[in-house]
């Protein structure tokens, strides 16, 4: 049999977090709306408070964006599209803090909120402050070389905001491969800090003394306020998070069979009738998520000619190939053969 693999990433991303891509691509002469909707992507998502991307979309619309434009490194490209006032509340809670160092601590406490994929680690040596990005493993596959350029940018982003100078970042470090001495030039131009690639994880070193001078914006009324308000944020996401965990607790349990209420629920700690309860209040219920989850897969394997229906149908827990039929069916109001037969003409 076929093993199948899901693929399918169940992290996000603060929506507003595009926003200076969407200016720079329309001050550059793009149809901003048309290169997200190539991803399949409402741009008009970025505008609204609160709205979050999957990561398996904007990852690919980073990608096609450094693609049109020509620009690789896009991700960093978009600096000047930054401005304060439109950032969240996440980058204003920095941008108030009262050095560089507490902006990083606060970062490091809120990113999950920017983007669920990514931690922040902190490694003090001697007189520098190590910061790296790593991406969790189960989420690698989503996250391309132009999706990670831009969380360099959020520290970078107070360079310019009279916060701190170039000289307390010692340098910056980026996991793909080398881009050449001209483009080298070109992003030295935007960043006078000096670049190394091939590296392990993306991140930066800071000047740990230079880190502690005092931020003249230094606002901690305004600091606490914003990140009571990002933790209250979190608060609602973990809530959402149940909804994204129990996706994937049923992409793994798939292939071993038809997953349980009352299991699923046991991993979370909860009884069946509490997770059915929370599913509810994010608009869906447990069977309607397994039938959601099974549906999606069901498409994506019917589109690989070497998977026969009998291995689709095991693969998704159905006991045999007619009860997978009939579910299809019920689905799409077509069976499974014709389907494909349509989508690989």
């Amino acid at each position: 049999m076929t093993k199948a693999t899901s693929g399918i990433s169940s992290a996000s991303v603060l929506a507003v977090w595009l926003r200076p891509l969407v200016d720079y691509l329309e001050r550059t002469g793009f149809d901003s709306a048309a290169v997200f909707r190539h991803t399949g992507v409402d741009v008009a998502q970025v505008f609204v408070p609160g709205a979050r991307l999957r990561l398996g979309d904007a990852g690919p619309l980073w990608q096609h964006a450094a693609r049109i434009t020509g620009k690789p490194f896009i991700g960093l490209e978009i600096v000047n599209d930054a401005p304060p006032l439109q950032a969240d509340v996440t980058a204003i809670a920095m941008m108030a803090s009262r050095n560089l160092y507490e902006a990083l601590q606060r970062f490091s406490r809120l990113s999950h909120i920017v983007c669920d994929a990514v931690e922040i680690v902190f490694l003090r040596e001697a007189n520098e402050l190590r910061l790296d990005f790593v991406v969790k493993p189960e989420e690698q596959h989503v996250m391309p070389h132009e999706a990670m350029d831009p969380a360099l940018l959020i520290p970078l982003g107070l360079l310019d905001r009279g916060m701190l100078d170039s000289a307390v970042i010692r340098e910056l470090r980026f996991a793909r491969p080398h881009p050449g001495q001209g483009m080298l030039d070109h992003l030295a131009d935007i960043f006078p800090i000096p670049m190394h690639f091939d590296c392990d994880c993306y991140g930066m070193t800071v000047d740990w003394s230079l880190s502690l001078r005092q931020n003249p914006y230094w606002n901690p009324a305004l600091a606490q306020m914003c990140e009571e308000q990002v933790l209250r944020d979190i608060d609602a996401l973990d809530d959402q998070n149940l909804l994204a965990r129990t996706r994937k607790v049923l992409l793994d349990q798939l292939a071993n069979g038809n997953p349980q209420l009352e299991t699923v629920a046991a991993l979370f700690n909860i009884t069946g009738r509490q997770l059915q309860r929370k599913l509810k209040q994010q608009g869906t219920g447990f069977s309607e998520l397994l039938d959601e989850v099974r549906l999606e897969l069901a498409l994506r394997y019917l589109q690989d000619a070497r998977m026969s229906m009998v291995d689709i149908a095991l693969s998704l827990g159905f006991s045999d190939q007619s009860n997978f039929v009939k579910a299809f069916k019920r689905w799409q109001g077509q069976t499974p053969g014709q389907y494909r037969r349509a989508s690989l003409v």
